[in-house]
């Protein structure tokens, strides 16, 4: 059985009444979320808690072109095929978490790729000044949707630097941060600056996150082998992660310090199918034709007891696409 789920048929739809049934449908059916600590500093993973909702958006006709710089075929995409795969990620993901599905924005050929416009940490999130100038307007009606969902905290990246004076102004994408539920990496990328870094530091550690947690990754790989931090590497528990094998991994795992961290890393020959999300203890994998990247996985998720599901988004993959950026993973 699928959770609840709601398609919003324009932007302008009010999503507070049926958001609010879908909270409630999910606190009965997972159970209450983790407990709060007060104290004045917390480790990250106490934000770590269930995911009550997600965010997806569906596929513009315009996504034919959309930004690439990484992709072998960027020309050779099929609208009908991403769509299939895109709306199989969806039904997956709809098993394990409440789903709203936004409406495509035809100006904007890369908005399916809704993880890059937030990052959300429990009650907290940040809505960001995307890196490349021409998606910065797919951000506007996730910010509204936040507002609706009731986001406790919640600040605007485009409301900072804007004086000559400040620098560079703070840019990020999503698929640069990965939260383990202890660290919070955010990579550093031709999408990701430095100032982007300190605006997130910022806001989280003003709402009791351990700045020691929050952790600055070179830019080593993102933007140049690959688009964003999370095109290497992604998280399947708070003490486990997906990095390809070879030169790429072993560069960005020195760079997060992933063994001093506490990390194990399982190490796969496919690139793509590092890329993987983790929805209340299931894991939504790469549906690769790299069957000892799968087996990989597979051995992994059953010694963590975690669920497992192979999805295909090779179609997604040609505009630089990848599992965790078609979604935005929340705990309201």
């Amino acid at each position: 059985r699928a959770f609840p789920f709601v398609k919003l048929a324009s932007s302008s739809t009010s999503p507070c009444i049926a958001m609010a049934l879908l909270i409630q449908t999910s606190k009965r059916i997972l159970g209450p979320a983790s407990s709060r600590i007060t104290s004045p500093t917390r480790d990250i993973s106490s934000r770590r808690s269930q995911n009550a909702v997600a965010i997806v958006r569906d596929i513009p006709d315009s996504f034919v072109d959309a930004v690439v710089a990484h992709s072998d075929h960027p020309e050779n995409v099929s609208l009908a095929v991403a769509r299939s795969q895109h709306g199989e990620y969806v039904a997956q993901l709809r098993r394990h978490v409440n789903t709203v599905r936004l409406p495509p924005l035809e100006s904007h050929p890369d908005c399916l790729f809704v993880e890059d416009t937030v990052v959300a940490m429990g009650d907290t999130a940040v809505v960001n000044r995307l890196g490349h100038v021409s998606r910065r307007g797919e951000v506007d009606s996730l910010k509204d949707l936040l507002l609706q969902l009731g986001m406790a905290n919640l600040y605007d990246m485009r409301e900072s630097n804007n004086d000559e004076d400040a620098g560079e102004p703070a840019m990020c994408d999503g698929g640069d941060v990965m939260h383990t539920g202890r660290h919070l990496f955010i990579g550093m990328s031709g999408r990701t600056n430095a100032n982007g870094f300190k605006f997130l530091s910022d806001a989280f550690v003003s709402h009791g996150v351990d700045a020691d947690n929050i952790v600055s990754v070179p830019p080593v790989v993102s933007g140049k082998q690959a688009l964003h931090l999370k095109s290497v590497v992604t998280h399947i528990d708070e003490h486990t992660v997906l990095a390809p094998v070879g030169a790429i991994g072993d560069t960005v795992l020195d760079a997060m310090k992933a063994t001093e961290r506490g990390y194990n890393a399982i190490r796969l020959p496919d690139m793509l199918s590092c890329n993987a999300v983790v929805v209340n203890r299931h894991v939504l994998a790469q549906d690769a034709p790299c069957e000892v990247s799968k087996s990989r996985i597979e051995a992994a998720c059953e010694e963590r007891n975690l669920g497992l599901t192979f999805v295909d988004t090779s179609e997604l993959a040609k505009k630089d696409g990848a599992l965790t950026c078609c979604s935005v993973l929340l705990s309201v």
